[in-house]
């Protein structure tokens, strides 16, 4: 969420700090900050607010409130002001609900007689703070209010809508012009914004073209309205289309924000956008099921012990009151009544973690645990997970993850996050086949004429979930083969030093060029170990290493053999040439390396990949050049 510091100002009398000093106090207490960008007037603070605060923090409103909070700074208590003549019409416009499962409430009004034109400097100032385009005076101030009060809300022109509104599902094969020049087709679990000829808008996610407000409306209707944060999401995923409506709405808001949204961007419109004629509509209020209010009983005793504080009740009393949680306390218990906007407090622990964040965790004091007596007890299948793993490592394989989720298996998912991953995969073998074939084409890549890797992971059928070790093993042509042995040769031999590391026998399976090993099974005919000890302190890694994926683009190798001056070893030329001045040299394997006459020759196969661009042959044949230059000033002889 991006905070114009000028923005949240407009919450508080009292001058706040600048931008840092609001920022830090956010972050000890509520929030991460991911940075702050400074313009010639004004400040914008990027505030990480994670899903379990997005019912209030992300909307000004949300942060001015936390930081209230934080501060003691006292809110101002108006924002928004009608202009000085308005006038009232008693009549509203006819709306109806089909399915209150999707749409929990709906506020229409009409306002007659309005000017489309430009926002005012200080309304375009705000939304450009945020990144956001101004448009005009009325979609400037609905995208103002969302962004202030976080409910999304939408204007249709007025004199386009034909009959009563209606919020329904669409009707197969329905489709709708998008107001981003979209044409979508409908499901029936869509939910839509209708009149009496079709579609005015796709539900909290998209308004249409129908209705769109231009600089000849002279009529407008303003809706806000709360709907299903899973119906919304599914719905705006499915047609692609993510707006900072839907994205508010997926995460769940209030329905009792409703009212304070419409009579602020009522108060906005009446004034940006005001006539002599203007005329105010009656509010149409449809809210079939009222919202329950969340209370929530917690102990002062409970509050001390999970804090692990002697915090006392007119602390507590003090820190509920700057939240702006009613409660009453009688024989040593609260009950907190939980303001409507926060929908992620539901339990005990909830009022203590507010109760701790407001109190600072830095000033809850760090205790001993010297005369704590616990002795943790041994995981059998972690043990052997990461006993056969360093073996592994130690025999030359890598280890790799690949997705859990796969195309088809005995499990299927209600939300799959892909189409080829709707399934929780039934094998390792599969997988461990497909990363061999990948990275067989990087051998000269990576220096060597084989891959050798294997995954510890869960699989999972319909009898039972099991953990399984596959590891698999892939030579590059006829010398691997000479060198190392055939594949399956490799493995046997392998096999038999697994049972020998276990001292028992193991469940295996031989699929091609790769065995699969029931850890579940070895782990029920271990004898429980008596501690890890050095378990965990094998790594294939050091703390220097850093990733980083390999480019998409091809790369190209170079060998260089020559006579080594006397006092060079294979690292330290490696080394130099890795240092030479090139452009595109990413790695240097050793191939080759015999005496003669006293002389040392050296064969190293040279790697060069660009990130940006396939690599032509002169400017592989300037960086060789480069390498074979240095190697001549310390009196090589190029061969």
């Amino acid at each position: 969420m991006l905070i114009s510091r000028n923005w949240l100002q407009s919450y508080f009398e009292t001058e706040l700090p600048d931008a840092q000093s609001i920022a830090d106090t956010l972050m000890l207490h509520s929030f991460e900050i991911e940075g702050i960008e400074y313009t010639d007037n004004d400040a914008v603070i990027d505030i990480d607010v994670l899903p379990n605060r997005a019912h209030d923090c992300l909307s000004y409103s949300g942060i001015a409130h936390e930081y209230k909070a934080l501060t003691g700074y006292e809110l101002k208590k108006e924002r928004y002001h009608y202009h000085n003549s308005v006038s009232h019409a008693h009549d509203s416009i006819s709306v109806t609900i089909t399915n209150t499962e999707q749409c929990y409430r709906y506020i229409a009004r009409t306002i007659n007689n309005i000017s489309v034109h430009d926002s005012p400097r200080w309304l375009q100032e705000r939304i450009a703070s945020i990144g956001q385009r101004s448009i005009n005076n009325i979609v400037d101030a609905t995208n103002y209010v969302m962004f202030d009060t976080g409910n999304p809300m939408h204007a249709f022109d007025a004199d386009k809508v034909t009959g009563d509104i209606t919020i329904r599902n669409a009707h197969a094969g329905e489709t709708m012009d998008t107001l981003s020049g979209e044409t979508i087709e409908l499901l029936e679990t869509d939910l839509v914004v209708a009149d009496d000829e079709g579609i005015l808008a796709l539900a909290g996610v998209k308004g249409g073209t129908k209705a769109e407000v231009d600089e000849n409306t002279k009529n407008i209707v303003l809706e806000v309205a709360n709907f299903n944060p899973t119906t919304t999401r599914t719905t705006a995923r499915r047609v692609k289309i993510l707006t900072d409506a839907s994205k508010r709405f997926e995460n769940g808001i209030s329905s009792e924000l409703a009212p304070i949204a419409m009579e602020s961007v009522s108060r906005l419109v009446s004034d940006c956008a005001h006539t002599d004629e203007l005329v105010l509509g009656e509010l149409n209020d449809i809210y079939p099921k009222q919202e329950p209010q969340t209370t929530v009983m917690v102990s002062l005793t409970q509050i001390q012990s999970l804090l692990g504080v002697s915090i006392n009740q007119s602390d507590v009393d003090a820190i509920l009151e700057r939240l702006n949680y009613q409660n009453h306390y009688h024989d040593g218990v609260y009950t907190v009544h939980v303001p409507y906007n926060r929908l992620d407090i539901t339990i005990t622990e909830d009022i203590i973690e507010e109760i701790g964040r407001i109190y600072g965790y830095h000033n809850i004091k760090a205790k001993s645990l010297d005369n704590y007596i616990f002795t943790p007890k041994i995981n059998k299948n972690i043990f052997v997970e990461q006993q056969l793993r360093n073996f592994l490592i130690q025999k030359g394989f890598s280890d790799v993850m690949t997705y859990s989720f796969v195309k088809k298996g005995d499990i299927e998912m209600f939300n799959p996050i892909a189409s080829d991953k709707k399934s929780l995969r039934k094998t390792l073998h599969k997988q461990i086949n497909e990363s061999l074939e990948k990275n067989i084409r990087n051998v000269d890549y990576f220096g060597t004429n084989q891959i050798k890797i294997f995954e510890i992971g869960r699989v999972y059928t319909k009898e039972e979930e099991q953990a399984i070790c596959s590891i698999g093993i892939q030579n590059n042509g006829k010398s691997a083969n000479k060198k190392y042995g055939l594949e399956h040769v490799q493995l046997e031999i392998l096999l038999k030093e697994i049972k020998e590391l276990f001292a028992f026998d193991v469940i295996t399976e031989f699929h091609g060029n790769t065995l699969n090993i029931n850890l579940s099974e070895v782990a029920e005919k271990l004898t429980t170990p008596d501690e890890y000890d050095e378990l965990f302190n094998n790594k294939s890694y050091t703390e220097s290493d850093v990733f980083h994926s390999i480019s998409i683009y091809p790369f190209i190798t170079r060998d260089v053999s020559f006579w080594s001056p006397e006092g060079y070893s294979e690292e330290g030329l490696q080394s130099l040439i890795l240092s030479t001045k090139t452009n595109f040299l990413q790695k240097v394997f050793l191939f080759d390396t015999f005496e003669k006459e006293g002389k040392t020759s050296f064969a190293f196969s040279l790697v060069f990949q660009s990130n940006e661009k396939t690599l032509t042959d002169d400017e592989v044949d300037n960086d060789m050049n480069n390498v074979i230059s240095e190697l001549e000033k310390i009196g090589a002889e190029i061969r």
